[in-house]
């Protein structure tokens, strides 16, 4: 994920006030249901913490703090609530006990609608998009934990035995469970968790009013413009040295979202690393890095990941069957293209 927006270092969660205080524009509406109030009057306030492990932020323009603080608080205990279901860390949720026993019984909306929408992308990528590569995470994993000098990378016949658990369609999903039928296979959903996760709480703070603010929990949406009369400005990275800017970018009422290969390397080359090719088993070499602008956090999480695995020749047909999506691509030569602009 390389969006870049201001974030904490620290691992557990905090709330603080940015000391900004906005200038002599007067009667800009600004958030919180203020339109008409005097510009100077409103300040930025952000949260900083974690969610699903990536460095996150909130970020809203309000004229009271304790207001602020108080509607921060209401999404930040929504994306508590969601790491619940979909956390691969914590051993109680949902998707853990979907993993370990192969069937989850009376899951949530939320994941009834997120393996849903996981299986769509699925159809839609040509298999691209493909939430059951977990068996390939372990493998890899194990693998250079056992074999940390390994330039090779596990044995042809591993990944085919774990390839062989791989396959979205195997995921059954109702009100009444969610099963995988195959023993042994695994979902992950950090390739749309996060996306999801950030619309959930953009949702519920324009529900309460808020207008003008940036969510960014690993994906990034903005809720209108930057109180300032502008867009949110975002720095994407570059795939070649994560602490330069790749580009900025505009946001307002839209989403971003980035995959790539660097996020999560199990060897010290980084040629090994978490976006597998489900078709393959191997990490995926076609891109370093895919940036996509989309309404909703969801889609661009989903699509990012779609077209970061497949060839380069298809990400036209996969933004076109989407429709309404700017894709930002760099290719493993440095060069870049932009689709859907």
């Amino acid at each position: 994920m390389g969006t870049n927006v201001r974030r904490s270092s620290a691992g557990t969660p905090s709330r603080r006030r940015v000391l900004e205080i906005f200038g002599a524009a007067a009667g800009l509406a600004v958030a919180g249901g203020l339109p008409g109030r005097a510009h100077a009057d409103a300040q930025l306030f952000t949260w900083e913490g974690t969610a699903l492990g990536a460095e996150s932020t909130i970020t809203l323009a309000h004229t009271s703090r304790e207001a602020a603080d108080r509607i921060i608080a209401m999404a930040v205990a929504e994306v508590r609530r969601l790491e619940a279901i979909f956390s691969l860390q914590r051993a109680d949720s949902e998707l853990s006990r979907l993993n370990r026993a192969g069937r989850l019984t009376r899951p949530s909306a939320d994941m009834i609608y997120l393996l849903t929408e996981a299986k769509r992308f699925g159809e839609m990528s040509d298999g691209a998009f493909d939430v059951t590569v977990q068996p390939l995470w372990t493998l890899y994993s194990d693998h250079f934990k056992r074999n940390p000098g390994d330039e090779a990378g596990p044995a042809a016949a591993d990944v085919k035995a774990a390839l062989a658990l791989v396959d979205y369609r195997r995921i059954d999903v109702n009100p009444l469970f969610a099963t995988l039928d195959r023993k042994g296979m695994g979902v992950t959903l950090d390739g749309i968790a996060q996306g999801y996760i950030t619309d959930k709480a953009s949702d519920l703070l324009r529900e309460a009013g808020i207008t003008n603010v940036l969510v960014n929990l690993g994906e990034a949406r903005a809720l209108g413009q930057h109180p300032e009369g502008r867009p949110w400005v975002i720095g994407l990275k570059d795939p070649k040295n994560q602490k330069r800017i790749e580009r900025n970018i505009d946001l307002a009422n839209n989403s971003v979202a980035t995959s790539g290969g660097y996020g999560t390397v199990f060897d010290k080359e980084g040629l090994f690393h978490h976006l597998f090719d489900p078709r393959t088993g191997r990490s995926a070499t076609h891109h370093i890095g895919v940036s996509i602008v989309t309404p909703r956090a969801t889609h661009a999480d989903a699509l990012s990941t779609s077209v970061y695995v497949s060839p380069a020749s298809e990400t036209d047909r996969i933004l076109r069957r989407h429709g309404n999506a700017v894709a930002y691509v760099t290719y493993p030569d440095g060069s870049h293209r932009t689709f859907g602009a």
